[in-house]
């Protein structure tokens, strides 16, 4: 019952608060409103944690090994506790991370070895996947805005950049569950739960983002860096070309970092106002989280396990 429950509360912080690394840039760019791409979201995810995430809940169990349900309960519930903190503050936080850090806090409690050279390479990717999205975006927007140049009438134009928004929109919403989704599958699959229940994990993402990950995509979507169609797109797809790259090679990244590096990363390319004070206070929270995650379930595990 723990497990389950900590489970759902998990895939509720992911909705509420990684969503809006998904659509953040949409919603905040005036593509889409706020409930079309709630719909979006649970659309896709759905499909990503189905069909796309098979690697990243590989590398996420492995890291269970020795944990009994109760054990991996306490951790999702610590990295959800983390999370849901970040999202009341309004800021965008790495669920993946937070998951990250619990497991290691378990383990450390419970006396389990801890692979920390698969630790190494997720926080090597980690570091890496914001200044490849930033590279990514940098790269599509060298591209795509002379393609845009080339498209006749402004009705055309004003079309073709809301569908390439909506359908990056899209691909990163596929991400988020081949990835940050699939690490609490990957934990529950390491525990005899899989099949229907991921859609039941989705549903619940996806009431996250209804009611929770307003503020968080306004802080993505309009307060790090100003965003027109052509940025958006650019970003958001520059960051999901990043998150995928990680998928391939089974890493579990966090779509909160690559999007918040390519939006960052772009807008300094074209010379804008990033907003430098909020970025620092961002990227300081990936840094608290996997701490305070695994500090909590350290404590938790070994008071109450």
């Amino acid at each position: 019952m723990v497990l389950l429950a900590s489970a759902l509360f998990m895939a509720w912080a992911i909705g509420a608060n990684d969503s809006a690394k998904a659509v953040g840039t949409a919603v905040g760019s005036g593509v889409i409103g706020f409930k079309r791409a709630v719909l979006l979201i649970g659309v896709f995810v759905t499909l990503g944690v189905f069909l796309g995430g098979a690697g990243v809940s590989g590398t996420i169990s492995g890291m269970a090994e020795g944990m009994n349900p109760t054990h991996v309960g306490l951790v999702l519930f610590s990295a959800a506790t983390a999370v849901t903190l970040a999202s009341l503050w309004g800021r965008p936080i790495s669920t993946t991370q937070s998951i990250i850090g619990g497991l290691v806090g378990a383990s450390l409690a419970l006396g389990l070895p801890v692979n920390w050279w698969t630790v190494g390479k997720i926080v090597s990717a980690w570091v890496l996947s914001p200044l490849i999205a930033a590279l990514f975006a940098v790269a599509v927007y060298r591209i795509y805005k002379p393609a845009m140049k080339g498209i006749k009438g402004l009705r055309n134009l004003e079309l073709a950049q809301k569908w390439l928004v909506f359908t990056a929109a899209a691909y990163s919403s596929f991400n988020l569950g081949a990835n940050e989704l699939s690490n609490v599958a990957g934990l529950l699959q390491s525990l005899g739960v899989d099949g229907p229940f991921k859609l039941v994990l989705a549903l619940t993402l996806a009431l996250g983002a209804l009611t929770f990950s307003y503020n968080v995509m306004m802080t993505v979507g309009r307060e790090l860096a100003p965003l027109g169609p052509t940025s958006a797109f650019s970003s958001q797809f520059g960051a999901s070309l990043a998150v995928s790259a990680a998928n391939l090679f089974g890493l579990p990244v966090s779509s909160g970092q690559a999007i918040v590096g390519a939006i960052s990363g772009l807008g300094l390319y074209k010379g804008e106002n990033v907003n430098l004070g909020l970025l620092v206070g961002i990227a300081r929270g990936w840094v608290v989280a996997p701490i305070a995650a695994g500090a909590l379930s350290y404590v938790m595990i070994t008071i109450l396990a």
